[in-house]
């Protein structure tokens, strides 16, 4: 635990280093940026938006305004919600816009399951799990989808959505409990 907690701290302050030298003028410092983020938000855009064309100009978006923004940034070994934060907000913009989305069912599964009839209930069971989170309202389905499928920890999750710590707590409490009641509906 202790190592990959040191292991976190040297790569949140590798990237606040290649922000500040991408701030300098540093294009390839932005480029290993883009390199180490552009999948993790890609996921995180299809999450939200639903729509991986959509995503796809969403996170491209993020990064030119992110760097339109590096003056601003303040290096304070959060680089990674910051750029959440502002992939967040172009989500959101894009969702404004009402423009109908696909389900998270549309996702390929990441692997064939070798027993058929394991794999159609595994199946059947995610797609309900996917309904369920796609059914909570924003403020909950967002700090599931950070915690469990981007694993920010609560402290990265209130810096990206710039709430409280306890807020995020108290939503993912709350998001738990709305999934279980659906899910135990479902069964």
């Amino acid at each position: 635990m202790a190592i990959e907690l040191a292991a976190n701290r040297a790569q949140t302050h590798e990237e606040d280093r290649l922000a500040l030298r991408c701030r300098a003028g540093d294009l390839g410092a932005f480029d290993l940026l883009v390199e180490r983020y552009q999948a993790r938000l890609l996921r995180f855009a299809v999450r939200l938006l639903r729509d991986r064309s959509d995503a796809e100009d969403a996170v491209q978006e993020a990064f030119v305004r992110a760097y339109r923004a590096l003056g601003a940034y303040r290096p304070d070994g959060f680089f990674s919600s910051w750029m959440y934060r502002i992939t967040l907000n172009e989500c959101r913009r894009r969702m404004r816009s009402s423009r109908p989305t696909v389900g998270l069912d549309t996702i390929a599964p990441m692997a064939a399951p070798i027993d058929l009839v394991a794999g159609a209930m595994i199946g059947e069971r995610n797609r309900q799990l996917r309904e369920a989170i796609d059914a909570l309202p924003e403020h909950y389905r967002l700090v599931m989808v950070l915690f469990y499928f981007e694993e920010f920890s609560v402290e990265q999750i209130s810096k990206a959505l710039t709430v409280s710590v306890s807020a995020v707590k108290v939503r993912l409490h709350r998001a738990r409990e709305r999934l279980a009641t659906r899910l135990s509906l479902t069964e």
